[in-house]
């Protein structure tokens, strides 16, 4: 990585009018010679640059500082691609302008649909760069008028299919629910093609986060109340489609979008996330206030857990908000694997066990209830009820 300089855009070809923002600039040292920067004067300004190779690292802390990202990109270069990726999910929310060469038409719409913001010609023209960031200046500037307080984002994840995270999504939301004093609780399964919470919860609404998804830019919150389902406990969910969706088929901001419409309308919003990896769930998972990340204590599970962590660290993501649920848990006698032997294996603390009680949950599901439906007081119930505080502490830091 080359020599990072604050850049003074004061010359007559180079005035931005930021508005108090700060911009990231990433380009090769070509592309900066091909710009002429060499020809603008160095000063405490408000503009970063940072020369590097189209596929280096960018810092974590100069995105982190910045409100503005220009990137750029080398569609050629597939560690390139996948620089922008990596971005993407550690900052979802930092607007970036992709600065490619020969830029068509299909280049163009595979960069947006990756959640880039806009899409700029290089070698880098004043006149167009200064429009594109006026345009998101201005859209900052209306979110930040706009802005409401927004509730806390809680993803559930999966070590493996089956091991039981929507169970104790369903039940950690309704429990959530029932205690909540304010403008409640949404749990929204994300399991675009194999999703059960709406089915858990007895609920048989046709509409879904399906409909969300294909209403595009025209979402808002009449919208999003419209899809949300009610249960007798006052929960509000957002099932998953009845038919089979492509995790594909959804871009990064599309979905960043509706939680963000969620968070405005809810205290507190659970998501069910499915088992394989995409850019827009990385995406949620970076943005979440509090991970919970479920495993069984047997051998795939946890190898499993240890590769899910791995991948999170690796994108940024701190492992101080990722939290480890160990569920289906049985009596210390018929352990094969201890909690300290598992904690030991994914170098990551166990903070939470769930009683294994099979024939209750079971009944549950079928009759499409909570357990404390069928059961008052449980050891499940009690496990997940333990989980409750962290979220109520999570919510006002």
């Amino acid at each position: 990585m080359g020599v990072s300089e604050y850049i003074n855009f004061t010359s007559e070809e180079w005035v931005l009018d930021l508005k108090s923002r700060s911009v990231l600039l990433v380009l090769s040292e070509a592309e900066m010679t091909s710009a002429h920067f060499e020809d603008v004067a160095i000063g405490q300004a408000q503009v970063l640059l940072a020369t590097m190779a189209p596929d280096a690292s960018v810092d974590a802390g100069q995105l982190d500082a910045a409100s503005i990202l220009i990137l750029e990109i080398r569609p050629d270069m597939p560690a390139s691609l996948e620089r922008l990726r990596n971005v993407r999910a550690s900052h979802p929310n930092l607007p970036i302008i992709a600065a490619i060469r020969d830029a068509n038409v299909s280049l163009v719409r595979m960069l947006l649909k990756q959640g880039v913001r806009d899409v700029v010609a290089l070698p880098l023209v004043h006149s167009e760069l200064a429009s594109i960031i006026a345009e998101i200046c201005d859209d900052l500037d209306a979110h930040k008028a706009a802005e409401v307080e927004q509730g806390q984002l809680v993803s559930v994840l999966k070590s493996i299919g089956g091991v039981g995270a929507t169970t104790i999504a369903t039940h950690l939301a309704g429990e959530l629910a029932a205690r909540s004093t304010g403008k409640g609780v949404c749990l929204i399964d994300l399991d675009l093609q194999f999703g059960d919470a709406g089915a858990y919860m007895g609920l048989s609404s046709q509409l879904s986060i399906a409909d969300l998804v294909a209403a595009g830019a025209r979402i808002d919150r009449e919208l999003l109340r419209s899809v949300v389902s009610k249960t007798e406990n006052g929960l509000h969910v957002i099932p998953a489609p009845m038919d089979i969706m492509p995790l594909e088929s959804v871009s990064a901001d599309q979905m960043l979008r509706i939680i963000e419409l969620a968070r405005e309308e809810f205290d507190h919003v659970i998501l069910d996330l499915p088992t394989n990896w995409t850019n827009w769930t990385l995406s949620l998972v970076a943005l979440s206030d509090v991970v919970f990340l479920v495993a069984e204590l047997s051998v795939a599970s946890l190898r499993q857990a240890k590769r899910q962590l791995q991948l999170l660290v690796s994108q940024g993501i701190s492992g101080q908000k990722i939290h480890v649920v160990a569920n289906r848990v049985e009596k210390r006698m018929f352990r094969t694997i201890n909690l300290d032997d598992a904690a030991h294996a994914l170098g990551h603390s166990i903070e939470y066990s769930i009683h294994n009680d099979y024939p209750l949950v079971r009944a549950a599901h079928d009759q499409g209830v909570l357990i404390n439906a069928i059961r008052a007081r449980s050891k499940i119930g009690t496990d997940i009820a333990e989980m409750l505080p962290l979220l109520s502490q999570s919510a006002s830091d």
